[in-house]
């Protein structure tokens, strides 16, 4: 018999390949997914889109070419 019978520790018992998932990986994962799905939605929403942005040709020295 054992020296201690209280001290009895029995390894199947004892869970060791339990592990704490809240580290800073986690964090970055769900960072990423929330970016990315930022930018679907605005790509969705056309904010990517090819603006028709005004070009100002109110030029004086340009030769204006009369249409025929």
């Amino acid at each position: 018999m054992a020296n201690n019978p209280g001290d009895f520790r029995n390894p199947k018992i004892q869970d060791t390949g339990k592990k704490s998932s809240g580290g800073i990986g986690k964090w970055i994962g769900i960072a990423v997914a929330a970016l990315v799905a930022l930018l679907l939605v605005l790509w969705l929403l056309g904010a990517f889109g090819n603006d028709e942005t005004a070009i100002e040709t109110d030029n004086p020295d340009a030769v204006n070419v009369p249409a025929n």
